[in-house]
């Protein structure tokens, strides 16, 4: 009895065996964002925007600099009232600065964001045709991979694909 018990769970153990047929394939979106001729050209607009924020923010520099120095400067020759309101005009004009960089800031953060979307919009549909064209039931995010084959990785493929229809739309 012992030993039929023993053989039959033997047979349960050895003979559980799957079969899967699940394609499996993983890409990376940031690569094709930032890699794509697309995505180039909004990343060279997007520096342009950066070179320009940079420009008023050093123009807005230099005028608190010179304020500051034109206090210290006259420091010992002002009366004290004077010098706490050109204080009051420097911390304004502080305060002015830091709501500009905040402001810039969140602009170009938008900006990116939106040329982020613009991408997976077009990439999207291209994908999804991708994996029915090739009959993939599953796609994983790159990132979200420890280990896999490199013959799973189709971001080249999806990368050719998305140069290809961009340059068809343009």
């Amino acid at each position: 009895m012992k030993k039929i018990l023993i053989f039959l769970i033997l047979i349960f153990f050895f003979s559980n065996k799957t079969y899967s047929n699940t394609n499996i394939a993983f890409l990376d979106v940031q690569y094709i964002i930032d890699r794509s001729n697309l995505g180039i050209q909004y990343k060279k607009k997007i520096d342009n925007k950066v070179k320009e924020i940079q420009s008023k923010l050093n123009k807005s520099e230099i005028k608190i600099k010179e304020k500051e120095d034109e206090i210290n400067n006259k420091k010992n020759i002002l009366k004290k009232e004077e010098i706490n309101l050109m204080v009051n005009e420097l911390n304004n004009n502080l305060k002015e600065y830091q709501f500009l960089r905040r402001s810039l800031n969140e602009d170009l953060i938008k900006e990116k964001k939106l040329y982020s979307n613009k991408i997976l919009e077009i990439l999207n549909p291209l994908l999804t045709n991708y994996v029915e064209i090739n009959n993939i039931n599953l796609v994983i995010e790159k990132k979200n991979i420890l280990v896999g084959i490199k013959t799973l990785d189709i971001t080249s493929q999806i990368l050719e694909i998305f140069n290809e229809e961009t340059k068809k739309s343009n």
